[in-house]
């Protein structure tokens, strides 16, 4: 039977663990193959945690740990890759709820420490009363597309400086909404700014959590309008228009940049 996981809506500090999702820096520390959680591990109960939900009906926490002897290492983004629904909606909660702890420990307003608020996941200053609720970064994720019939369609892919070295894949043109901005709007402004490419008619499709560390990426389909390809160096190093049969290497399934490509090749 298929485990499922329910989020808690704030903390419980009540509730009393039996199962444990431990990671690590960029990876999931397991007891072993195929495992995720360990089971009422006392070693992890004497740490720093959060019961942050239940998975299979029973209390998960989460914590960081440094390393853990002995135990297998599987990378964050390997673990997501499983397309596991419930796993995965496990992992980007609790990454997300520690990031939120370690970013806001101290208050931003008077630099007093913070602790966790019971009921919700606030960090609240114990002197000013501050609230610091974790944060979640509105980006916009697009694939800009021209061509007059499906059979003549292109497809506007770039690779990152960052992608060169560890994984060398063409992908979507990505980036944050900025203050003000409406999401159809960053659209157009980041193809603009990146590519030198402009677009019209930017379409929502779907959207996809993504805790690194805390973005949540809006997916777009938008049209090509006019302009030629001029790339911000600083950020990317290549960019074309590719044939639909002839695409370049691409993300895998998971992502939501391979689910934007996959949609409209199937459109």
């Amino acid at each position: 039977m298929t485990q499922m996981y329910k989020p808690l809506m704030g903390r419980n500090p009540d509730l009393q663990p039996e199962l444990w999702l431990v990671v690590g820096k960029g990876c999931v520390f397991h007891p072993q193959p195929g495992q995720w959680l360990w089971c009422n591990n006392q070693l992890f109960s004497e740490c720093n945690h959060v019961v942050i939900g239940h998975y299979g009906g029973k209390p998960v926490a989460v914590t960081f740990q440094k390393d853990v002897p002995e135990a297998e290492q599987t990378p964050v983004r390997s673990v997501l890759a499983l397309q596991d629904e419930a796993l995965t909606l496990l992992l980007s909660h609790g990454l997300q709820i520690l990031t939120a702890e370690r970013d806001h420990r101290y208050c931003g307003r008077c630099g007093t420490r913070c602790e966790g608020k019971a009921g919700e996941w606030a960090m609240v200053c114990s002197r000013c009363k501050a609230c610091y609720y974790p944060r979640i970064s509105p980006c916009i994720i697009v694939l800009v597309h021209r061509g007059a019939t499906h059979d003549q369609q292109e497809v506007l892919l770039v690779m990152h400086n960052r992608h060169v070295r560890d994984n060398p894949v063409f992908t979507t043109v990505a980036g944050f909404i900025e203050p003000g901005e409406s999401a159809e709007e960053g659209v157009i402004r980041e193809v603009l700014e990146e590519t030198g490419i402009k677009v019209k008619n930017p379409k929502y499709c779907f959207s996809q959590n993504w805790p690194f560390p805390h973005s949540l990426m809006l997916g777009f389909h938008a049209e090509y309008e006019s302009g030629e390809i001029q790339l911000d160096n600083k950020e990317l190093c290549q960019g074309d228009w590719f044939e639909l049969d002839k695409l370049p290497p691409i993300p895998p399934g998971f992502t939501i940049a391979r689910k934007l490509i996959d949609k409209f090749i199937q459109s």
